[in-house]
């Protein structure tokens, strides 16, 4: 087993309110039986961020992991205390130079087709997610550092890196990298997106798209992760992921006992949920890189770092995220959040709201002249930024943009919001067409930065990176670089999130959480800690 620094993570994924537990007078279930029980399906409401593939390597969808961490299992299991323990993986060996991973794997799994689970799956899986046609948008980014795969005996696989790479063992925990059948990937990967076919504890049945994904149980299943609770099947015969894209919607459906549990509980709602003896919660910050609305440093005006630190001090966070979440999320202080192994603490508080600094920085990158409208020029330019955004753009979101919006038109920054066409706007996007964009980034490890800003992840025509803010930064790729292979990254990512504080790729608005609401009859649902979403293998209903 591999110990990494994780008390921070482990803290945060301690469950707050009334948690998962199996009975007491603290969570309302005293009386109830504490012998699970089999059967019952069991209706999850997701929120609107539906994935659009249901490939594990294929897709990045916040409710990604939820959807197919059901079927597929992980090489390794990612424990709340910071062990990587085995699962499909019943040991590996690591070379001293860290370039070799010699994996044994765990005989007698079975893929939901009768495919073998051995070293050729593991291969295929590997090849499949940085294979072109994959397009995949995470896994890819991940495992770059692979570079092949050599078949020592039927359940031995020596997996050779092109650099020593520490994190490799956490990532391989994530459901973003779970395993795939290789008969479906040699026969039929087209198939993989709308069903994928897995060793996982449940058996994928349909996707209606827009409305839900249903699944049934894998009687068969006898392969869990060891700190499960219990061995064999799961306990759930049927499992249904219900997309309610609504906030109120999504609420009011657990209020009435439409469905047993929500992810995502709205903000405005759980001090309710907190006060409802029959109701839990549990909650979890996502480590990985904070919500935030990336600048493309590529192009004007936010390849003028000034411009850059100019909106950063201009928006006040601290009452945008305040209002919006109605004081449940915590505001970030730079770029992992507070949850990630390796956050540097001691930069807390280093972002400061300050327009007047804001507007004094601007003078200085030369907009010192103003129009009608009050909105700066420079050489009969006006400082104008545009941020494309989908049609579907979260609410919240839209939110803090409109707030950023009118932060920067106060210091004669116009930020222009458009809704393009999808097609479009996933064009402009591998184009770099555009200032700014939204988004996040989970991840058990503070690697997210080489994820997001090493020069080698800006987009190109082979290769599609997530360095969205397409920053070229020679300092922080060599901080980024030499912690991928040193023993204890500590100072290089404190480093690292300290440069880029100076850069400001990026405005960090809120550590993200994963606030789940369920009635009490639903028993011993959790969260996988490697990525934390709700899983269900443990789960069982009270009826």
């Amino acid at each position: 087993m591999t110990k990494t620094p994780l008390a921070v993570l482990t803290a945060a994924l301690l469950l707050t309110g009334c948690g998962v537990t199996t009975g007491g007078p603290d969570d309302g279930t005293a009386g109830a039986s504490t012998t699970p029980k089999r059967g019952g399906t069991l209706i999850l409401g997701e929120n609107g961020q539906e994935p659009t593939c249901l490939d594990p390597h294929g897709n990045a969808s916040s409710d990604g992991p939820v959807s197919t961490v059901p079927v597929s299992d992980s090489l390794v299991w990612f424990d709340a205390d910071g062990t990587i323990q085995p699962w499909l993986a019943e040991s590996w060996k690591v070379s001293g130079d860290g370039l070799t991973y010699t994996f044994k794997l765990r005989q007698g799994v079975r893929f939901h087709d009768g495919a073998a689970w051995n070293a050729e799956a593991l291969k295929s899986n590997f090849e499949h997610m940085r294979d072109p046609a994959t397009k995949s948008p995470l896994a890819a980014s991940y495992i770059a550092p692979y570079k092949d795969g050599e078949v020592v005996d039927e359940y031995t696989l020596k997996v050779k890196l092109n650099s020593p790479y520490r994190p490799f063992l956490d990532i391989l925990a994530q459901g973003y990298l779970g395993m795939i059948s290789p008969k479906q990937i040699k026969e039929s990967p087209e198939s993989i997106c709308t069903h994928p076919i897995g060793s996982g504890p449940f058996i994928f049945d349909q996707w209606t798209k827009g409305q839900s994904i249903t699944y049934h149980r894998n009687p068969d299943y006898n392969w869990g992760p060891k700190s499960a609770k219990h061995t064999g099947p799961a306990y759930l015969e049927k499992l249904e992921i219900r997309f309610l894209a609504e906030d109120a919607t999504r609420y009011n459906a657990l209020a009435s006992g439409e469905v047993h549990a929500i992810d995502f509980t709205p903000p405005q709602n759980v001090e309710d949920v907190k006060a409802n003896p029959d109701l839990g919660f549990l909650s979890a910050i996502r480590p990985g890189h904070p919500m935030a609305f990336w600048l493309n440093t590529s192009r004007p005006p936010f390849d003028d770092v000034k411009v850059r630190r100019a909106l950063l001090a201009a928006v006040d966070r601290e009452s945008i995220i305040k209002g919006i979440s109605f004081g449940q999320y915590q505001v970030a202080q730079g770029f992992v959040t507070s949850s990630t192994p390796g956050y540097a603490e001691g930069l807390s508080g280093t972002i400061k709201h300050d327009e007047a600094q804001a507007n004094k920085l601007l003078d200085e990158a030369g907009w010192t002249a103003r129009d009608k409208d009050g909105i700066r020029l420079k050489d009969g330019k006006r400082l104008t930024a545009y941020f494309p955004i989908a049609a579907n753009f979260p609410a919240q979101r839209m939110q803090i943009a409109v707030q950023t919006q009118a932060a920067a038109r106060r210091i004669g920054l116009d930020i222009q919001l458009q809704t393009p066409p999808e097609q479009e706007l996933s064009d402009r996007s591998v184009k770099g067409d555009y200032d700014l964009s939204s988004g996040l980034w989970a991840t058990n490890t503070a690697d997210v930065l080489w994820i997001q800003y090493s020069s080698k992840n800006i987009t190109t025509d082979k290769r599609r990176g997530q360095n969205v803010a397409r920053l070229s930064d020679a300092g922080l790729d060599d901080l980024l670089e030499k912690a991928r292979s040193a023993e204890d990254p500590t100072e290089l990512y404190n480093q690292a999130q300290a440069r880029l504080l100076e850069l400001v790729p990026a405005i960090p608005f809120y550590d993200d959480p994963r606030p789940v609401a369920y009635h009490k009859k639903v028993r011993d649902l959790s969260f996988t800690p490697a990525y934390p979403s709700p899983y269900f293998y443990d789960t069982w209903l009270e009826e």
